[in-house]
């Protein structure tokens, strides 16, 4: 999916939801676009964890690797998190230039204090003064070269100075050119308010309890997923060994082989064989009659 057909997609308003699941890697990100999806969603807080830390840790280069990393092998739009921008305006203006130019079709700005605290997992966040949030937006619009790459202001004020001081942050940050808002509503209340205060596509975290009807009636177009994967990920992992701890050795092989050619295929391992069929190993697929 191309920059542009993104903004179609996230345009309202909508017929469906563009639902952007967690993949950290390009393996995920391949899986992610067999099954289906068009989009998918490099999370801060999942690459944290991914990389045994957390989020406020991230670099910038770590983001844009990550980044770069999937739209290299998969054509498929990459919405990632940019944390807060990784410090003030001119480094939020840098980050910008790095991901777009590592191939994401949009990034998220969030209005928390820079550098980040591993509080916020905690659900503690500490929000910046309007201004400085406004500076960033404007700089990051600045920074970018494809116009289609899409700016997210991510606002986290409805926990923390109450719906009505979102609701100004949210104006705010239309005015200083973002493409789409990212709230937390809490309630059905906050829902409809945002709904009726901005024309400006909205971002959803998922899961979510609003049907999918309900969002798109909302003006909401988006949906990312920031932690499945990595949560049933975990789950998988953790099962397989505490299996092998407790002794159990006899895997099943066939199983695991169905599982390597499946990974294959969803790589297209296939592709590097018909390279080397004709270069490296020719002379090994003529002796075997290929």
């Amino acid at each position: 999916m191309t920059r542009g057909e993104f903004r179609r997609r996230i345009a309202r308003p909508a017929r469906e939801l563009l639902v952007a699941p967690l993949a950290l890697d390009a393996l995920s990100a391949a899986l992610a676009k067999r099954i289906g999806f068009s989009a998918v969603y490099l999370g801060g807080g999942g690459l944290g964890f991914a990389r045994a830390t957390s989020e406020a840790l991230l670099t910038t280069t770590e983001v844009a690797e990550a980044t770069r990393a999937m739209t290299e092998r998969v054509d498929i739009a990459v919405v990632v998190d940019g944390t807060n921008g990784f410090g003030d305006a001119i480094h939020t203006a840098r980050a910008v230039r790095m991901i777009e130019q590592a191939g994401a079709a949009a990034i998220e700005i969030e209005d928390q204090l820079a550098p980040k605290r591993a509080h916020h997992h905690k659900g503690h966040d500490h929000i910046v003064l309007l201004d400085e949030m406004v500076g960033k937006i404007e700089a990051a619009v600045e920074a970018r070269v494809d116009p289609d790459f899409t700016i997210i202001a991510r606002c986290n004020a409805i926990g923390h100075d109450g719906l009505d001081d979102a609701l100004e942050r949210c104006e705010a940050y239309a005015a200083a050119g973002a493409d789409m808002l990212l709230l937390y509503p809490r309630e059905p209340a906050h829902f409809e308010a945002l709904a009726s205060r901005t024309s400006l596509p909205l971002v959803v975290m998922l899961p979510t309890r609003r049907s999918v009807a309900e969002l798109l009636a909302g003006g909401f177009t988006l949906g990312v997923d920031p932690f499945s994967a990595t949560v049933r990920s975990f789950a998988a992992i953790k099962a397989g060994y505490d299996a092998l701890a407790a002794g159990d050795l006899h895997q099943d092989w066939d199983e695991a082989l169905a599982q390597l050619e499946a990974i294959g295929e969803t790589i297209d391992l296939e592709r590097l064989y018909r390279i080397e069929a004709r270069t490296t190993e020719r002379d090994y697929y003529e002796d075997d009659g290929a």
